[in-house]
Order: structure tokens, then C-alpha cells, then sequence
């Protein structure tokens, strides 16, 4: 074998031995805290575990403190506008309604009305409801009071004649009209009332179709008739 081989060989044998006993050294130093190691290890664990916990809950309280910044805000506009739009509705209406009904149209009222004849020598009351016409017929002068309901007429003929034919005529005090002695003649649709003055004959003619008001109506208006 060469010797510079040699020479090698013996060194790295040097170098080996050196290291081996380095090794050695090293663990016998350190052997026994190899335990002691893994025991802390486990202990840090378990004691950092409970550290964890706690942190989350601070994070959860924070939450109510907006809930109640937003009710605080809310609640009093919501009430005050309200308020405000409904009181001008209630004053104005019942003033305008009220109004409306107070003023009706007044019914009119039929007053009473005389009507006279210096001509024909007579004056007669008849109710304001009735309208008015003069006209002649074949016997004489015919003065008539209208309404749709029933007419009621004078007629006046010279002393001798009459407007209606009956033979039947004959005067008594039953009905006085005028301070004169009357012929009164009734049928269920009319009433007709003669009279005479030394000049004239008067006939008062109702058509009162049976109706208590108008047959009323012409009992007032043969009593209020008046020789001149």
C-alpha cells in the first residue's frame, strides 16, 4: 500500500473517533431533560387552551348598542307629522254641510183673495192657489177659479134666467147665504148653490170630485160670498 494512502486512512480514522466520542459527549450532557421536554410541551398546551375562550365574548355585547340608537330616532317623527295633517280636515267640512241644509226653498202658503164684481153686483173670497178667468156664456157672465184639481165658478144670468136648467128649484133657509134664502143641489162629484137679488140670479158651482180638502175649500167660498 502507498504510504501517502496511508497516511489518509489514518486521518479519517482520527476524525471518526473524534466525532464519535463528540456524539457521545453531547447525549450523555443532555439526556436527561428529554423527558422534561415533551411533559412541558403537553402542559403549554392545555394551560394556552383557556386563553382562546374568552376572546370571542367581548365581540357579542357590542350588538344591543345599535338596536337602541335606532328606536330613539324613529319613534317621535312618526307621531308629530300625523297630528299635524288631520286637524285642518275636521274644522272646514261641517261648515259648508251645514249650510247646504239650513236654507230650503219656503214652501209657498195660499193665502186668501176677494174678488168683486161692481158690474155684476157681487164679491166672493177664493184662495191664492187659483187662478183667476173671466169669461162669457150663453146666459150670461161666467167667473171661474182654477185649479187642476177641481173648479169652482160664478155665474151670473138676468133676473129670470139661469145658467143650468131644473125644475126642481126651490128656495129655503137651510143655507142663508148673503142674508138670502139659497137652492142647494149636491151630488157626489159637485155642489151647486142658487141665490137671487131683484135683479140677478147667482149660481155657485164647486167640482170638488168627492175630495174632503176641496169640498171643505167650497163650503168657505159659498159662505163668503157677498151681494153689493
Amino acid at each position: 500500500m502507498d504510504s501517502k494512502n496511508i497516511k489518509y486512512l489514518t486521518i479519517s480514522i482520527i476524525l471518526l473517533i473524534l466525532s464519535g466520542l463528540s456524539i457521545f459527549s453531547i447525549f450523555k450532557t443532555n439526556s436527561a431533560p428529554l423527558d422534561l421536554i415533551l411533559s412541558s410541551t403537553k402542559t403549554t398546551d392545555i394551560v394556552n387552551i383557556p386563553t382562546s375562550i374568552p376572546t370571542a365574548k367581548p365581540t357579542t355585547i357590542v350588538t344591543p348598542t345599535a338596536t337602541s340608537s335606532a328606536k330613539i330616532t324613529a319613534t317621535p317623527t312618526a307621531t308629530i307629522s300625523a297630528k299635524i295633517t288631520i286637524t285642518p280636515t275636521l274644522t272646514t267640512t261641517p261648515t259648508s254641510t251645514l249650510k247646504t241644509t239650513i236654507n230650503p226653498t219656503p214652501t209657498p202658503i195660499s193665502s186668501i183673495l176677494n174678488f168683486k164684481s161692481v158690474a155684476d153686483g157681487f164679491s166672493i173670497d177664493y184662495s191664492s192657489s187659483r187662478k183667476f178667468y173671466q169669461d162669457s156664456e150663453s146666459t150670461g157672465n161666467r167667473y171661474t177659479f182654477y185649479l187642476s184639481s177641481g173648479n169652482f165658478a160664478v155665474h151670473v144670468s138676468p133676473s129670470g134666467t139661469w145658467s143650468w136648467s131644473n125644475p126642481d128649484r126651490n128656495f129655503n133657509s137651510t143655507l142663508i147665504v148673503s142674508g138670502q134664502n139659497t137652492y142647494r143641489y149636491d151630488i157626489s162629484t159637485q155642489t151647486i148653490v142658487d141665490l137671487q137679488s131683484s135683479t140677478k140670479n147667482y149660481t155657485i158651482q164647486c167640482v170638488h170630485n168627492n175630495n174632503t180638502t176641496i169640498k171643505a175649500e167650497c163650503e168657505a167660498f159659498i159662505k163668503s160670498f157677498q151681494l153689493l
